[in-house]
């Protein structure tokens, strides 16, 4: 189970003013926790190193070690990357978030999905509608996918893609509903009906506050009419 070595080092405070204070300085806080730790540990990588270590982890490698220089035990934990927040604008890395993982014992995680080819519906003005971008899995960190392949191209309008369609290892366990629909070929009038009880309600809603402020204004005048009598 060799990857990618990330240095981190632990950090003793937290809050948001330490952590923009980090990223001033060119680090990024992060966190490890998993299900044999006692605590969560508090972490800071140097971004250069990270960004590069999130773009070899995303391109394939699902399992990597952590190696906290400042820890008297010096020692190396074998972890996936629960979730990383991004700046929006920058495209920069804010905060990482570690799992630590034990050989031999399954884990359960968040794979993305790709979706490949062209459906029938579309071909027809059918526009694609996707319910889901990724899905829970549960495996042992060597059975991690990368990404897990939805092809759409037998759909046809009304057509939908469940859970239960999906293709996957028989070393992985599918943790969402099998019921749960992946995407859908919706109809184009369909589409613009409910673009239109959309617009419907938008209005409804609007109506209603004008006419709220229609009937508060004669209470205001007879809140001042009493005013000027006690006057």
């Amino acid at each position: 189970m060799e990857g990618s070595i990330l240095k981190v080092r632990l950090r003793n405070k937290r809050g948001k003013s330490y952590a923009r204070k980090l990223r001033r300085k060119g680090e990024v806080p992060a966190i490890l926790y998993g299900h044999h730790l006692d605590k969560n540990l508090l972490l800071e990588v140097e971004n250069r190193e990270l960004h590069t270590f999130l773009s070899r982890y995303f391109q394939g490698e699902k399992v990597a070690r952590l190696q906290i220089v400042n820890d008297e035990k010096n020692k190396q934990r074998e972890v996936i990357v629960k979730s990383v927040q991004w700046d929006s604008v920058k495209r920069l890395p804010q905060h990482v978030d570690f799992y630590e993982i034990t050989r031999g014992e399954k884990i359960t995680t968040s794979v993305p999905l790709s979706f490949t080819g062209k459906s029938r519906g579309e071909e027809k003005g059918g526009i694609v509608e996707h319910f889901l971008r990724e899905i829970e899995i549960e495996c042992f960190p060597m059975d991690i996918p990368s990404v897990i392949e939805v092809d759409i191209n037998s759909l046809d309008i009304g057509d939908s893609f469940y859970v239960r369609d999906l293709k996957v290892s028989p070393k992985i366990s599918i943790k969402n509903p099998s019921q749960e629909i992946v995407v859908s070929i919706a109809s184009p009038r369909e589409e613009e009906k409910l673009e239109e009880k959309e617009g419907a309600k938008e209005v409804e809603v609007i109506t209603e506050k004008k006419e709220e402020e229609v009937e508060e204004k004669p209470e205001e005048k007879e809140s001042k009419k009493v005013k000027k009598k006690e006057k």
